[in-house]
C-alpha cells in the first residue's frame, strides 16, 4: 500500500491524500488552499492537485472548503461519500452561495465500514468547528491508517477522540496550532459564558455577532447566551436555513419551529428563484429591519460585513459588536467598509473565539489515545516540529510517495 499526501505537508489547509494498493486508489478529501484568491468558479481546475490514473472513490472529512473545495472539479462518476451533516451543508450552500453541486454523493455513518474493492474505510465522528466532522480509518494489505481530519478536543463534542481507534500503523495528524501558543484554548462553554456576561452588562444595546453560518456549535451557544439573557435571536435567512436543515439531524440544534425566540431577517435572500420555498417555510418567523430598529435592545443578530447595507437600516445608536470567527478574517480587505461604519458609529467591539483545532495539548491526549505507531504531519505549517513533541514521526513532502 502506498500512501501520497499531495497538498497539505507544508501549509494548512487545501488538503488531499491518496491512499493506493495494487489495484484501488482513494483520496482523502481534495481542498482548495486557503491562501488561494478565487474569483470565479471556473478558476478553480488550476488548484487541482497532479493526479494521474483512474480513483475509485473519494471521502470528505467535512464540509469546510480547505477540504472539500476542489471535489466538485473531479469526474463526476466518481463516488464521494460524506457525512449526513456534511451532504446538508453541501445542499444549502450549493443554493445560497452558489457552490457547484457535488454529483454522486454517499452517505458514509459513524463506525459502519465501507468497502471500495479492497480497502475498508470507516468513519469516526469527531468534535471540530463543521458539524459531523469525521476522521476516517483506513485498513488494506494488513495495515491500518487513521486520518484524524481537523479535530479537537475542547468543543461541545471534545471527548469524541476517546472512540478513535488504538494502535492503528500510521496516524496522518492535523497541526494546525503546532508552533502556536502554548496557551490551553477556551472551550465552547466558556465562550458561551463570555457573551452571556456582555450581554447582561449592556442591556441597552443590540449585539451584532459575526459567526460562521457553518459553525453550528458556536452558533448554538450565542442562541444559549441569548435565552439565558431574555434576547430574541435573529439569523438572516441562510444561516436559518442551515440551523433549520441541521435541526433535522439533531434535535437540540435551534430551529425556529422548535425553538423559542428565533426570528429571520430576509436581509439579502428575499428572492431565491426556483428554491423559493426555502424562504416561503421560515415566513412566520420573519422580522424586518425595522422591528429591530424600533427596539434593538432585544436582539442578538448574527451578521457578517457582507450584511452591511441592511445593518446599516437599523442603525442603532448603541451596539456591540462581536466578532467569533478566526481573527484573520477581520483584516481582509473586504471587510473594511463594515469596520469603518463600525468604529465610526462608536460601537464596542470585541472577539470572542475558539480554535476549531486541537491545541498542543489536546494533540497530545489524541496520541496518547490512539498510540500509534508512526505519525505523519498533515494540515500544518510547522512539520518538524511535530518530531520535539512526538516520538516516531515521519515528515513528508507534498507529492512524495511513501510505501506503508
Amino acid at each position: 500500500m502506498n500512501l501520497t499526501i499531495h497538498r497539505g505537508t507544508n501549509q494548512i489547509g487545501g488538503s488531499c491524500v491518496e491512499i493506493a494498493t495494487t489495484t484501488t486508489r482513494l483520496l482523502i478529501d481534495i481542498g482548495l488552499p486557503l491562501d488561494s484568491v478565487v474569483k470565479r468558479l471556473e478558476d478553480r481546475k488550476q488548484y487541482l492537485p497532479k493526479i494521474e490514473g483512474h480513483i475509485d472513490a473519494v471521502f470528505i472529512s467535512h464540509y469546510h472548503l480547505d477540504h472539500h473545495g476542489l471535489v466538485s472539479e473531479i469526474d463526476p462518476s466518481i463516488p464521494v461519500y460524506v457525512s449526513r451533516g456534511t451532504e446538508k451543508m453541501f445542499g444549502i450552500n450549493a443554493i445560497f452561495l452558489r457552490m457547484p453541486k457535488v454529483e454522486n454523493l454517499r452517505i458514509i455513518d459513524t463506525k459502519t465500514p465501507v468497502m471500495v474493492d479492497d480497502i475498508k474505510i470507516t468513519a469516526f465522528t469527531v468534535d471540530h468547528s463543521a458539524y459531523d466532522a469525521m476522521a476516517f480509518l483506513i485498513e488494506a494489505e494488513g495495515k491500518k491508517i487513521l486520518y484524524s481530519g481537523d479535530i479537537r478536543t475542547h468543543g461541545v463534542k471534545g471527548r469524541l477522540y476517546e472512540d478513535l481507534p488504538q494502535n492503528v500503523d500510521y496516524l496522518i495528524l492535523e497541526g494546525t496550532n503546532i508552533g502556536k501558543s502554548e496557551s490551553i484554548s477556551k472551550t465552547e462553554k466558556e465562550i458561551k459564558d463570555q457573551f452571556i456576561a456582555l450581554f447582561k452588562k449592556y442591556p441597552d444595546r443590540i449585539n451584532y455577532v459575526w459567526s460562521s453560518g457553518q459553525n453550528i456549535d458556536r452558533l448554538v451557544q450565542i442562541y444559549s447566551a441569548s435565552l439565558k439573557t431574555g434576547r430574541t435571536f435573529v439569523a438572516d435567512l441562510y444561516v436559518a436555513n442551515v440551523l433549520y436543515e441541521i435541526h433535522q439531524l439533531n434535535a437540540n440544534i435551534p430551529s425556529p419551529y422548535s425553538h423559542p425566540n428565533f426570528r429571520v431577517w430576509y436581509a439579502k435572500y428575499e428572492k431565491l428563484n426556483e428554491n423559493e420555498n426555502l424562504a416561503f417555510r421560515l415566513k412566520r418567523f420573519k422580522i424586518k429591519s425595522k422591528e429591530i430598529a424600533d427596539s434593538p435592545y432585544k436582539y442578538v443578530v448574527i451578521v457578517r460585513p457582507s450584511l452591511l447595507e441592511y445593518i446599516q437600516k437599523i442603525n442603532a445608536a448603541q451596539a456591540n459588536v462581536v466578532t467569533s470567527i478566526w481573527k484573520d478574517y477581520e483584516i481582509r480587505t473586504e471587510n473594511e467598509a463594515f469596520f469603518d461604519w463600525v468604529d465610526k458609529k462608536g460601537y464596542k467591539r470585541t472577539h470572542y473565539h475558539t480554535s476549531g483545532h486541537a491545541d498542543q495539548d489536546g494533540l497530545r491526549k489524541i496520541v496518547a489515545h490512539i498510540s500509534p505507531k508512526t505519525i505523519i504531519p498533515i494540515h500544518t505549517k510547522n512539520k518538524a516540529q511535530y518530531c520535539e513533541i512526538f516520538k516516531n514521526v515521519i515528515v513528508l513532502d507534498d507529492g512524495e510517495r511513501f510505501e506503508i
